[in-house]
């Protein structure tokens, strides 16, 4: 792949999703910052460095395709690691307010880092642990969603996240575009491999409105079908 960069945003653009010069420069100096904290601390795997377009970045944004989110959403990124999926999501939603929340403390300096030489704004971080955090006054009810990536089973995720989130009032507006309606609150889980087990435990939760898989289909996501990628979508 000769522009990574390039190649994102015609996917992208494919998709019905637009994609300005800032954005596609933000977003490739989040990868550069990215991969050379790597070298310092494990923010992503090794053997992913030479796939991180494809397995991280496209696989973080990938609710943008699949899902309808309100507009101006609360977002908590729960496990964030070195900010993913939240940075890349921010980086294309800038109207998302996000909170990037992981356990180890070093992971949050290296991502602090990073978004102070980005410029990034509207974007806050917190070491701690979710079930800590969830209990603290300022971060109950606060987030419409919380996004996270195979940090647990489904079943932990739920019973962590379901303090943060608060639901809303705000009507998604009417479009066109197709995609999984996912109103608030609620937990978007990128997953891979065979979840079948871990949706069932889920669905055992009291409290749970509904536990959705969402295909990813759309164009270019052929590379993520490759390593049978999901989006789990759990509504309160």
């Amino acid at each position: 792949m000769k522009d990574p960069a390039l190649w994102l945003r015609t996917i992208c653009i494919s998709n019905g999703l637009a994609v300005s010069d800032k954005q596609l420069d933000i977003l490739s100096k989040y990868v550069h910052l990215l991969l050379e904290w790597n070298t310092k601390i494990n923010l992503i795997s090794r053997r992913d460095v030479d796939n991180v377009w494809t397995s991280h970045i496209l696989h973080s944004i990938s609710p943008l395709f699949e899902l309808r989110l309100i507009p101006q959403p609360s977002v908590l990124d729960l496990g964030c690691g070195g900010g993913l999926p939240g940075v890349p999501l921010k980086i294309l939603n800038p109207d998302m307010q996000m909170t990037l929340l992981d356990a180890t403390r070093k992971k949050i300096t290296a991502v602090q880092d990073i978004l102070e030489k980005l410029g990034l704004e509207g974007v806050d971080t917190v070491s701690g642990r979710a079930e800590d955090m969830a209990r603290i006054d300022s971060y109950r009810g606060r987030y419409h969603y919380v996004v996270v990536r195979a940090v647990a089973s489904l079943a932990d995720l739920a019973k962590w996240s379901r303090s943060f989130l608060r639901g809303t009032t705000e009507l998604l507006p009417e479009k066109p575009k197709v995609g999984f309606v996912a109103m608030p609150p609620a937990l978007i889980a990128l997953k891979g491999g065979d979840v079948q087990k871990e949706v069932n435990e889920a669905r055992n939760i009291a409290g749970l409105q509904s536990v959705s898989v969402v295909t990813m289909k759309f164009k270019g996501s052929e590379r993520l079908l490759e390593n049978d990628k999901k989006i789990i979508v759990i509504q309160f």
